[in-house]
């Protein structure tokens, strides 16, 4: 009697600790879920691994000077893109369609000057002394002591100021205020404008500016250098919001057991496949007819099960099914080894087809395949079990 008790307390602790196991797995895939989800749209959407010519200047295009560099340059009405006025009056479009009331008359013969008061950018016209100030963040460099209050103080005296333009790299970068007085919030805040580099949620340089220049320039080497600086951006983008959904990551298993929680789960998917093709193994091991048997490829790693030996109209038979973290790779074929016959295993495949199913043959070989989705394991068994049905058939005439 007290062997049997020890038995069912034992058998409960171990109840217990599977259903806490389980509870924080599923507590912890839960709390990960936005993370990878953000994760999961930031490659999506920036997997541009396309040639980059400004991503072989070294370090250059991680520099403020850079990106401002270019930037004056097409807004400059003078420069050699030879497009005159039509680069800056796209941009002023952008500017008030989002607000600004300004007024591409005043900037016909504008020019765009660097670092004039430590400015970035002062795009200015002696004609009409109208000006705007714009600051270059996509670099992420932190804000100085009243810098925007700062310019505003030095261009307002001689030009009307029509927009304070600030060009972070996304939206999670706004200016500093800290030191700004009142006068300053009163004078800055009303002028300022912030124009994201790249940003899908929001009016940004290369959507809303940079991609029409590209409609506008008839210069292939102005339209190439616009096309690789739109792409570096987005690569930059890229690389900063990995950093910031992997820190949220990283902050989140520091706490508690998360990190143990989360090393239990890189080690079950690691085992996940080997656990599928068991389940296929267990299901057809005795009832796999007409194939002669069904085993596991690979001791150590057993990620394939295979149906082996089947007979059919005098041709040798064969079905792999590979299993992975995706789902499932199902491979029909005759192996080169016993002199597959083209014609016969076309006939048995035309059959096979009739399940609207496999798709064509691959690379003039015996071979067919068809995948099915890690969520499909219910459609992945009704196939098999009608291609053992259809097999059979065959088989028995």
């Amino acid at each position: 009697m007290n062997d049997c008790r020890n038995y069912i307390g034992l058998l409960k602790g171990w109840q217990d600790l599977i259903a806490a196991h389980e509870e924080s797995l599923k507590s912890f895939l839960e709390a990960c879920r936005p993370i990878c989800k953000e994760y999961d749209q930031s490659k999506s959407q920036n997997n541009d691994d396309s040639f980059n010519i400004f991503c072989l200047v070294s370090d250059l295009y991680y520099r403020e000077n850079f990106h401002s560099d270019i930037i004056a340059f097409l807004l400059d009405t003078s420069e050699k893109h030879g497009d005159k006025e039509k680069f800056l009056s796209v941009f002023i479009s952008l500017l008030q369609s989002i607000g600004c009331e300004i007024s591409l008359e005043n900037y016909n013969d504008a020019i765009a000057i660097r670092e004039e008061g430590n400015i970035d950018i002062l795009v200015k016209s002696e004609s009409s002394k109208h000006a705007i100030i714009i600051e270059n963040k996509i670099n992420n460099a932190g804000d100085m002591y009243r810098q925007l209050p700062r310019y505003y103080d030095y261009v307002c005296p001689n030009y009307q100021i029509d927009a304070i333009v600030y060009l972070p790299l996304d939206l999670s970068k706004e200016p500093d205020q800290s030191g700004w007085t009142k006068d300053d919030k009163d004078h800055v805040l009303p002028l300022l404008k912030i124009i994201p580099a790249y940003d899908k949620s929001h009016t940004n340089l290369v959507d809303n500016w940079l991609c029409q220049l590209e409609t506008i320039t008839s210069d292939i080497d102005v339209l190439s250098m616009i096309r690789q600086y739109s792409r570096l951006i987005k690569i930059l983008k890229s690389n900063v919001m990995d950093t910031v959904i992997l820190e949220k990551f990283y902050n989140y298993i520091k706490d508690g057991d998360n990190l143990k929680t989360a090393q239990s789960v890189c080690n079950m998917l690691d085992e996940l496949p080997c656990y599928l093709a068991r389940r296929i193994f267990e299901r057809y091991s005795s009832k796999c007819a007409p194939f002669s048997k069904v085993w596991l490829y690979s001791q150590s790693n057993p990620r394939d099960a295979v149906f082996e030996g089947a007979e059919i109209l005098g041709m040798y038979l064969k079905m792999d099914i590979w299993c992975s973290e995706e789902g499932y790779e199902v491979l029909f074929y005759s192996p080169d080894d016993r002199q597959p016959d083209e014609t016969v295993f076309n006939e048995i495949r035309n059959k096979v087809n009739s399940l609207n199913d496999f798709s064509d043959v691959l690379d003039e070989k015996c071979e067919i395949t068809k995948n099915f989705d890690f969520k499909n394991e219910t459609g992945l068994y009704s196939f098999i079990d009608s291609i053992l049905i259809e097999l059979s058939k065959m088989k028995n005439g």
